[in-house]
């Protein structure tokens, strides 16, 4: 279902503002979850957070932590859950924003040749595929033949756009902060001319003019919250100098607030449009609180949420919040190994941090070091030692074997934080054995603030495609909704505006004109 301004809702929603209502209230319910801090569980009750009888429900002998992947991946209630489970697990899937995706192009306009496609994985391809015809559409719809590609990293996306001859040919102009991505793009992009010019390409129909290279120029640029001004002259500078009436913005998994960014550029600007694809919802800025802004000296920085007026300006999300946004449930059983290998790996590092500070080496208001991954690696270089073969030789019964994985992922894990201390084996087997319930725990709290993601998300898209239409006034268009497969590409939401006045003149579904090569 679909409101009147193109925004893709779930099934049950007649408007986005009562779309947003919903979804304000439910995370208020459940904000306790993502407060929850995992690598702390042990040190401080975050157990105590959740609710007394999911504890009940989660500590209960008869619990199998393999429930929780179809619970989180297609909201599966475990058997005997109590009913506030069920409400809390019912409520993340039916308002959680419409993942299906709807595909920018016809069944037979899929393919573009390799030429354009060099150095990419079959994800990235797929992504690039998609969203080039729907820009593509969008500019010939809206008159623009300029295309400002933000972020555009390596310049996969420009030079489909500016060189694929299927589609429009546009004018592009990449930009991205760092100079090394540029040069980067700079190399890939004269290996492809190079691919063009060969006999081969102009058998297959490519015709190469030496023109062509006009359409697509690299310039670095920071843009930020603060600096969308000058991406904007830069863009309108770029679009005089190239004759061009019209342009448009775009972006291809934009970080954190470099998508918020790009939305406000092209609020600030005279851009017809932008389509863009969000990504690295944890690198999202805040407002400061009242706190925070009475001890600073400068004035604070523009936020990247939320960027609607009303709807969601009484939300704080924080950085845990943000961070399950970009959690992608949906594809646990895809891979359950691997999920309930981060399971066991969360609660050792909780375990970790709890024997430290139980043994002195941490205080509990200490900042939480950073361990990073420990790998396979990691774990038998440990295991090879000496001192440490000799202590596991020793424990070698049934009931020490948890507590044996633990002391090798602790010794391990210590050496990769560069820390003096050296637990022994014993030491660590026996406060394994002291958190009865332990794993369980861990996992189930993992889950459960995992599950807040999706609500965190459809907020964040929501948010953005409020303040879009507030931008594009009346007569204009915004639309939100899913363009690439989920499992494969979990930030698959696209937006798109368009301003008044460039809406309809041509349709983006169905052009005319297929494949040349």
């Amino acid at each position: 279902m679909a409101d009147d301004s193109g925004v893709k809702l779930p099934f049950g929603f007649d408007s986005i503002e009562q779309y947003a209502r919903e979804l304000v209230v439910t995370y208020n319910e459940y904000e306790f979850l993502p407060k929850i801090c995992i690598v702390a569980f042990f040190v401080s009750p975050q157990w105590d957070r959740v609710p007394k009888e999911w504890q009940r429900f989660f500590d209960s002998p008869q619990f199998d932590i393999s429930s929780l992947i179809p619970m989180a991946a297609h909201g599966i209630v475990p058997k005997d859950a109590p009913e506030s489970l069920r409400r809390y697990i019912d409520a993340t899937f039916r308002l959680r924003f419409p993942r299906d995706p709807t595909p920018a192009h016809d069944s037979g306009q899929t393919k573009i040749v390799e030429y354009f496609l060099d150095g990419m994985n079959g994800k990235k391809s797929k992504e690039v595929v998609e969203l080039s015809q729907l820009i593509d559409g969008v500019a010939k719809e809206t008159g623009s033949r300029l295309v400002v590609d933000v972020g555009a990293g390596q310049g996969y996306l420009s030079r489909v756009l500016a060189y694929s001859n299927w589609l429009s040919r546009l004018s592009v102009l990449a930009v991205d902060f760092s100079e090394g991505q540029k040069r980067g793009a700079e190399a890939l992009h004269g290996y492809m001319v190079k691919k063009l010019k060969c006999k081969r390409a102009r058998a297959e129909g490519y015709v190469w003019e030496e023109r062509f290279r006009e359409r697509l120029d690299h310039q670095v640029l920071r843009v930020d919250m603060d600096s969308t001004g000058e991406l904007v002259s830069t863009a309108q500078t770029v679009c005089q100098s190239k004759r061009e009436e019209r342009w448009m913005l775009c972006g291809l998994h934009a970080c954190g607030d470099l998508s918020s960014a790009i939305l406000k550029a092209f609020a600030e600007s005279d851009a017809a449009a932008v389509v863009l694809v969000p990504c690295c919802y944890n690198l999202i800025s805040e407002p400061a609180s009242d706190a925070e802004t009475t001890s600073q000296a400068a004035p604070a920085a523009a936020a990247g949420f939320p960027l609607s007026q009303s709807a969601f300006s009484s939300v704080r999300l924080g950085t845990n919040a943000l961070k399950t946004a970009c959690q992608a449930t949906g594809r646990w059983d895809v891979d359950a190994v691997s999920v309930l290998g981060v399971f066991k790996r969360s609660y050792h590092r909780a375990l970790l941090q709890y024997m430290m500070v139980s043994h002195g080496q941490l205080s509990a208001e200490d900042t939480i070091p950073v361990v990073g991954r420990v790998t396979s690696n990691d774990l038998k270089a440990v295991m090879t030692r000496e001192d440490v073969s000799l202590q596991l030789g020793k424990l070698a019964h049934d009931d020490a074997g948890a507590g044996m994985e633990f002391a090798v992922y602790a010794l391990a894990a210590l050496e990769k934080m560069k820390h003096p201390w050296r637990p022994t084996v014993a030491q660590c087997v026996e406060c394994q054995h002291g958190m009865k319930h332990g794993l369980q725990q861990v996992a189930a709290a993992w889950t459960l603030m995992a599950m807040v993601g999706p609500l965190v998300e459809s907020m964040l898209v929501v948010d953005r495609a409020l303040y879009l239409r507030e931008c594009c006034g009346a007569g204009g268009s915004v639309r939100a909704f899913a363009l690439f497969d989920v499992v494969e590409s979990p930030r698959n939401v696209v937006l798109v505006a368009q301003r008044a006045g460039t809406v309809g003149t041509r349709n983006t579904r169905g052009e005319e004109g297929g494949i040349h090569c």
